[in-house]
């Protein structure tokens, strides 16, 4: 857990750019304060590494919807539509990035929940789910622990597919419904039915950080994002065999940065100087 004092804190702030700072100020938690930063570090990060963009010229918007998007011309046949998608929740900021499939991600904790019943806690969120998904949550027990891992794995299954959409708020859960092709209800793949209907063209992978956290990273057909969302991308439509194979790319494991990692050496080297 990164815990800087006021001004390590300070000087990791002022790195964004000065109409970025109150969004990060705003919170009025100190831990909500910390995660909306490493957030917007960890995009720039990103955009840094992959494209070679230096962090001053790194220009990174927000759709209608909230999604954000690099609004930098890149001209990189290798990535016609780079894309990324933040997370955070519990003692985790994620981050996944596609250059041909629009993606989304999420992370979920129960941790703050552990102690509570998990039927009591499920009720208000029951329709949410379909009945194929509620019963497979319930066929995880009878062990909490076990209640509650499959509740939030379904959970970040949704989100990430709302996010990779960039829908933001505006979209009925159950019109989604996921299940795992191997029948195995802890299988680390998941596909989607929108409407009833089977989207072969979106892939969904979870990945448990650790005992408390699991995230999902959804990926799928760019012509599924909402208007604005398109508007970012640089092509709609790719060939049945591009998309397919791009969809179907193996998966990477997430990698485990420091907060520290986030910027460039010399400006690590100004911020220690300065702390």
């Amino acid at each position: 857990m990164w815990s800087p004092s006021e001004a390590q804190f300070s000087g990791f702030v002022g790195l964004l750019p000065i109409a970025e700072r109150p969004l990060v100020l705003r919170y009025v938690k100190f831990e909500d304060k910390k995660k909306a930063l490493v957030s917007r570090l960890l995009q720039r990060k990103l955009v840094h590494s992959l494209l070679d963009v230096e962090y001053g010229d790194i220009v990174i918007e927000r759709t209608r919807e909230g999604k954000p998007y690099l609004a930098n011309q890149i001209d990189c046949c290798e990535m016609p539509n780079f894309n990324f998608n933040v997370s955070h929740q519990g003692n985790f900021v994620v981050l996944a990035s596609e250059p041909l499939c629009i993606v989304g991600v999420d992370v979920m904790t129960h941790q703050p929940v552990r102690e509570e019943l998990p039927v009591a806690f499920f009720e208000p969120f029951k329709n949410c789910y379909t009945d194929f998904e509620w019963n497979m949550v319930m066929s995880a027990g009878p062990k909490s622990v076990a209640l509650f891992d499959q509740f939030y794995r379904l959970w970040c299954l949704k989100e990430a597919y709302i996010k990779a959409i960039g829908i933001g708020l505006g979209f009925d859960l159950l019109r989604a419904e996921f299940f795992h092709p191997s029948g195995n209800i802890w299988s680390d793949v998941a596909r989607v039915r929108i409407d009833c209907e089977e989207k072969e063209d979106w892939i969904f992978c979870l990945h448990k950080l650790d005992d408390d956290h699991w995230a999902c990273v959804a990926k799928g057909a760019p012509e599924d994002a909402v208007e604005s969302y398109r508007k970012t991308l640089q092509r709609i439509s790719f060939d049945s065999t591009s998309l397919r194979a791009a969809v179907e790319a193996p998966e990477k494991q997430f990698r485990i940065l420091e907060v520290g990692d986030l910027v460039p050496h010399n400006y690590k080297m100004d911020l220690e100087n300065s702390c």
